[in-house]
Protein backbone atom coordinates (compact mmCIF):
# COMPACT_ATOMS: atom_id res chain seq x y z
CA UNK A 1 0.00 0.00 0.00
CA UNK A 2 1.13 3.54 -0.75
CA UNK A 3 0.50 6.72 1.16
CA UNK A 4 0.41 10.42 0.38
CA UNK A 5 -0.59 13.57 2.17
CA UNK A 6 0.78 16.45 4.18
CA UNK A 7 3.15 16.44 7.13
CA UNK A 8 4.60 19.17 9.31
CA UNK A 9 7.53 18.75 11.68
CA UNK A 10 8.78 20.44 14.81
CA UNK A 11 12.08 20.24 16.62
CA UNK A 12 11.92 18.64 20.03
CA UNK A 13 15.00 18.18 22.19
CA UNK A 14 17.27 18.48 19.16
CA UNK A 15 15.34 15.97 17.02
CA UNK A 16 12.64 16.33 14.39
CA UNK A 17 9.23 14.89 15.24
CA UNK A 18 5.95 14.90 13.35
CA UNK A 19 3.73 17.75 14.48
CA UNK A 20 0.77 17.03 12.17
CA UNK A 21 0.17 14.45 9.44
CA UNK A 22 -2.78 13.86 7.13
CA UNK A 23 -3.75 11.84 4.09
CA UNK A 24 -4.87 15.05 2.33
CA UNK A 25 -3.69 14.54 -1.25
CA UNK A 26 -6.18 15.41 -3.96
CA UNK A 27 -3.94 13.84 -6.60
CA UNK A 28 -3.65 10.37 -5.07
CA UNK A 29 -6.67 10.52 -2.70
CA UNK A 30 -5.36 7.84 -0.31
CA UNK A 31 -7.67 5.96 1.99
CA UNK A 32 -7.32 6.47 5.74
CA UNK A 33 -6.03 2.87 5.81
CA UNK A 34 -2.81 4.11 4.19
CA UNK A 35 -1.59 5.16 7.65
CA UNK A 36 0.52 1.98 7.94
CA UNK A 37 2.57 2.98 4.86
CA UNK A 38 3.10 6.49 6.23
CA UNK A 39 4.01 5.17 9.68
CA UNK A 40 6.51 2.71 8.18
CA UNK A 41 8.19 5.46 6.14
CA UNK A 42 8.49 7.74 9.17
CA UNK A 43 9.89 4.89 11.28
CA UNK A 44 12.49 4.07 8.60
CA UNK A 45 13.48 7.75 8.63
CA UNK A 46 13.83 7.64 12.41
CA UNK A 47 11.20 10.32 12.99
CA UNK A 48 8.93 10.17 16.04
CA UNK A 49 5.28 10.20 15.00
CA UNK A 50 1.72 10.01 16.33
CA UNK A 51 -0.24 6.73 16.34
CA UNK A 52 -2.54 7.81 13.49
CA UNK A 53 -3.27 10.67 11.12
CA UNK A 54 -3.87 13.85 13.09
CA UNK A 55 -6.33 14.86 10.36
CA UNK A 56 -8.09 12.19 8.28
CA UNK A 57 -9.67 12.95 4.92
CA UNK A 58 -12.25 10.55 3.46
CA UNK A 59 -12.27 10.43 -0.35
CA UNK A 60 -14.93 8.76 -2.51
CA UNK A 61 -15.59 8.72 -6.25
CA UNK A 62 -19.23 9.13 -7.24
CA UNK A 63 -20.41 6.09 -9.17
CA UNK A 64 -22.89 8.21 -11.15
CA UNK A 65 -20.88 11.27 -12.24
CA UNK A 66 -17.33 9.92 -11.54
CA UNK A 67 -16.27 13.05 -9.61
CA UNK A 68 -13.99 12.72 -6.59
CA UNK A 69 -15.56 13.94 -3.34
CA UNK A 70 -14.24 14.76 0.09
CA UNK A 71 -16.71 13.32 2.57
CA UNK A 72 -17.46 15.74 5.39
CA UNK A 73 -19.26 14.92 8.64
CA UNK A 74 -20.06 11.37 7.44
CA UNK A 75 -22.35 12.78 4.72
CA UNK A 76 -21.78 10.28 1.91
CA UNK A 77 -23.59 12.29 -0.78
CA UNK A 78 -21.97 13.58 -3.96
CA UNK A 79 -21.65 17.37 -3.91
CA UNK A 80 -21.80 17.44 -7.72
CA UNK A 81 -24.89 15.33 -8.51
CA UNK A 82 -26.46 14.56 -5.10
CA UNK A 83 -26.17 10.76 -5.52
CA UNK A 84 -25.19 8.49 -2.64
CA UNK A 85 -21.45 7.76 -2.33
CA UNK A 86 -20.09 4.28 -1.59
CA UNK A 87 -19.11 3.53 1.99
CA UNK A 88 -15.88 1.81 0.87
CA UNK A 89 -12.90 3.61 -0.67
CA UNK A 90 -13.20 3.42 -4.48
CA UNK A 91 -10.75 5.94 -5.92
CA UNK A 92 -8.56 3.32 -7.62
CA UNK A 93 -11.46 1.75 -9.54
Amino acid sequence: MLGAGEVSFREEFGQWVVDEVSNQSTGYCPDVGSWSAVADALERAGVDRPDRFTHQVVFRRCVSCRQVNVVREDDFVCVFCDEALPSDWNIDR
